[in-house]
């Protein structure tokens, strides 16, 4: 009796490890899908977001201090389109010019843009992406004044 007891909890055991593994690896292939995704999203919003801020000037940045503090929005004068502005607006980045909004990317949980005091014509900014699991970019720019 003891022999079939430790043979049906052994079995028991090993069971529940492949059951275990198995539910691991869907996971690990969603959230590389997931993943794949947020990629995309985020390729998508660095398309615009880098071109316009190098072609920001400087002097125009408006609300974005050299103070080493995140801001989660960036509004300036772009050399060729004028007035711009990103803003997050319910997990979704959008780019304003002069009156039209057009939706850059979704599933955009963070925008974050800060200056240096010691380098505040450096732009860093950090994008992050999430959707049941996160994504996150960094990139640095330098505008001209």
């Amino acid at each position: 009796m003891n022999k079939i007891r430790i043979i049906f909890v052994g079995l028991l055991i090993g069971c529940f490890i492949l059951t275990a593994l198995i539910l691991l690896k869907i996971k690990n292939k969603e959230d590389y899908r997931q993943k794949t995704v947020l990629a995309h999203e985020i390729h998508k919003a660095l398309d615009y977001l880098m071109v316009d801020l190098y072609d920001a000037r400087g002097n125009t940045i408006q609300d974005l201090p050299a103070d080493g503090k995140w801001y989660n929005r960036i509004a300036f004068e772009g050399a060729r389109l004028g007035a711009l502005e990103y803003v997050l607006k319910e997990r979704h980045l959008w780019r304003l010019n002069n009156n039209h909004a057009l939706l850059i990317a979704d599933d955009i949980g963070g925008l974050r843009i800060r200056r240096q005091k010691e380098t505040p014509d450096i732009l860093e900014v950090q994008l992050e992406a999430e959707k049941n699991v996160e994504l996150i970019s960094n990139f640095k720019v330098r505008i001209r004044h």
